[in-house]
């Protein structure tokens, strides 16, 4: 039984059990160790494989967004520190203005009054502590006022896995981002972001994890001094993240050893889908059991509804486990290195919603039971005096990517060979060229056509063994006596139909061919969608129907044209795919 597009879309994917399958005619089980060994040594090498080329959680962190501006260390909060550049302001018993840098040891100096000490202060403190220090000469009749202005300029290593180590300057006041940024940001492949570490006389003065930035914006407040060092170290592990959520690709993991961590903060952090319900997690474990144990071990906690499929190699050796949880169970869940987490939307639906337009009195979206054929819907469907209830159409969304894929591929294959073409001689290459340079610029119109995906339904198609898909659109058209004729024609038009006009007859009505007929390529639409090649029949009144749409194509002249041959073959498909004539 084919199962639908539709219902391959919304079927439950899943991780098979890896079952490794038993050596037949063997009489050792050494035989049936080696053979399981090498079937998990290949699962544990594909699962290493697919993580290759996946971009990090972060990675898009440094890209000079930091490395362009400096702080300017109006922060309130910061202390001051040597090297920074005050502007005091003094009057009132005494008057002095002055941009002032804090010495090596902490003191700014104001004369008449001496240093001050100030190295440590915090921003919003600093105006005080200086009025005061005045007042002890003078008592009365003075006033202060001091701003930080620039924080000192600071010179700090980077090193470790960052891509460009060595020395950069900033201000004391930068955040680390700045400096790391500077230094091309860290190494994607081996560089940690979440073991990041400040260092100041060989000993540690902060330790940062970057994804805490990433996920809640929290970067500890600091200030760098001269010589520090900002040491990125090496990744500890990581997890491949897959499925209905916001990134997909490498997840690092806290550094915590070989422990496991907890799943429901990174599902947060790379945002879950909200239609996920499952997660499957496929990692490689040791096994140090001693024997063969060739059925499935089961885990039965309670807590947990999981479907856990387990291959048979024991006796420290490594194998592959599967296994599947709810979402709602992510809480409990831990993750170790290595491991690769799928989440999955496991959705069946009930039913169906399809448009239904055209000439009818029924509603304009129906909802039908999951599995519903066409002939349901028709059955259900009120008909009106003109609906043509044998030109149904079907439209569906699967098909039109289809032929809009089927059209791509035919258009870079036509392009590939007119850029590819070579000639003989001087005059062959000129004309070459300009014909190219046209059937590129309609190359690139061609590719604009959006195909409408129609299933043809034939007069004896069974109905009934059509299954509808969600999405799907059903056309009940309208009984009309007109026949519609489009393409190279003097007026593009519609015509009232007549039994004793032939398909040449309705193009000469719409100012004939624009150029000789014989020259030119006719298809007829009837209205059920399906087309026919009316050449050879021009003159015959019992072709063109009642409702019929003419198709007059351009015929590229295949004795100018190197490449009309392919022309006019997706000029014929893009009539019959969309219903458009696009004529070179």
């Amino acid at each position: 039984m084919r199962m639908s597009t539709f219902t391959a879309a919304l079927r439950p994917w899943f991780i098979a059990p890896l079952v490794v399958m038993p050596l037949l005619f063997t009489s050792s089980a050494e035989a049936a160790v080696s053979l399981t060994q090498d079937a998990n040594a290949e699962q544990v090498a594909s699962m290493a494989d697919a993580k290759n080329g996946l971009p990090r959680y972060g990675s898009w962190l440094f890209n000079g967004g930091f490395s362009q501006y400096s702080f300017s260390a109006t922060n309130p909060d910061y202390r001051i520190t040597q090297g920074d550049k005050l502007l005091v302001q003094v009057w009132g018993g005494i008057d002095y203005q002055a941009e002032v840098t804090v010495d090596p040891q902490g003191n700014i100096f104001i004369p008449k009054v001496g240093p001050i000490k100030v190295m440590g202060i915090s921003n919003n403190q600093l105006n005080k502590v200086i009025l005061n220090s005045v007042k002890r000469v003078y008592k009365s009749n003075v006033e202060v006022y001091a701003s930080l202005m620039s924080s000192q300029t600071v010179k700090v290593f980077l090193s470790g896995m960052v891509s460009q180590p060595g020395l950069y300057e900033g201000q004391s006041a930068d955040s680390v981002l700045r400096f790391i940024d500077q230094a091309g940001g860290i190494r994607n492949d081996i560089g940690s972001y979440r073991n990041i570490q400040v260092k100041r006389g060989n000993k540690l003065l902060q330790n940062i994890d970057l994804y805490q930035f990433l996920q809640f914006g929290t970067m500890p407040a600091l200030q760098l001094q001269d010589g520090d060092v900002i040491f990125i170290g090496p990744k500890q592990g990581e997890i491949s993240i897959e499925g209905k959520v916001g990134f997909q690709g490498l997840y690092e993991l806290k550094p915590s050893g070989n422990q496991a961590n907890p799943l429901k903060p990174i599902l947060d952090a790379v945002v879950a889908d909200e239609q996920a319900t499952h997660i499957t997690i496929v990692a490689a474990e040791l096994d140090n059991s001693p024997e063969l144990d060739n059925s499935p071990e089961l885990d039965n906690s309670p807590e947990l509804d999981k479907t856990h499929s387990k291959g048979p190699i024991k006796g420290g050796n490594r194998q592959v486990n599967a296994l599947q949880y709810s979402i709602n169970q992510a809480g409990n869940i831990q993750v170790s290195p290595g491991a690769i987490v799928k989440v999955s939307a496991q959705l069946r639906a009930n039913s169906i919603s399809i448009d239904l337009i055209g000439e009818h009195n029924s509603a304009q979206e129906m909802v039908l039971p999951w599995g519903a054929s066409l002939q349901d819907l028709l059955s259900n469907t009120e008909f009106t005096r003109l609906s043509n209830q044998g030109a149904v159409q079907l439209f569906r969304q699967s098909v039109a990517d289809r032929q809009y894929d089927m059209l791509q591929a035919s258009l870079s294959n036509l392009e590939q060979s007119v850029l590819t073409t070579r000639s003989n001689t001087k005059e062959a290459a000129e004309l070459r060229l300009a014909e190219g340079e046209v059937i590129l610029k309609w190359i690139e119109k061609a590719r604009q056509v959006k195909p409408k995906g129609q299933v043809l339904l034939s007069a004896d198609s069974d109905l009934s063994q059509i299954i509808l898909q969600q999405g799907d659109t059903i056309v009940i058209p309208a009984k009309r006596n007109l026949v519609i004729i489009h393409g190279e024609v003097m007026f593009p038009t519609a015509i009232a139909y007549s039994n004793e006009m032939n398909a040449e007859d309705f193009i000469a009505k719409a100012g004939g061919a624009n150029r000789d007929i014989d020259d030119m390529n006719i298809l007829v639409m009837k209205p059920n969608g399906s087309f026919i090649t009316a050449n050879e029949v021009l003159t015959k009144e019992s072709i063109i129907e009642p409702g019929d749409e003419i198709f007059v194509l351009s015929k590229p002249d295949e004795k100018s044209m190197q490449f009309a041959k392919d022309i006019t073959q997706i000029i014929f498909q893009i009539a019959m795919s969309a219903a458009v004539v696009l004529s070179i």
